[in-house]
Formats: C-alpha cells, structure tokens, sequence
C-alpha cells in the first residue's frame, strides 16, 4: 500500500497479519497487524476486528 505522509512525501508500507490469542483472554479472537515502512522497526497493531475486514484494517494502520 502507498501512503502519502504530512510532507506529501510517498511511503510504500506492506501489511502482514495473523490470527492470535492472549493468555488471559483464551477465547478472544485478536488479529496482529505487522505494518513495515514507517520506520526501522515495523509498527505492531493488535485488534478484534475480523479478518473479513481487511481493508478496514489496512485503513486503520494507515
């Protein structure tokens, strides 16, 4: 995905997800977002959406 940032400068990110659960919350269904192009690091975002909603989650890692 290409983002533009404050500056109008492109950034080119990918995103990665897979499913997970805590160990105080079994029964959760949680989804880690890995988003890389941000920074050195990759930026880690943990929600509940479902994985039918990829594009929701593209957006808001954006």
């Amino acid at each position: 995905m290409d983002f533009m940032d404050k500056h109008g400068k492109k950034i080119e990110c990918k995103i990665s997800y897979i499913p997970v659960s805590l160990c105080g919350y079994p029964t959760k269904d949680l989804i880690l977002a890995a988003v890389y192009g941000f920074g050195k690091d990759p930026m880690l975002l943990l929600t509940n959406l479902k994985m039918a909603d990829r594009k929701k989650l593209c957006m808001i890692a954006a």
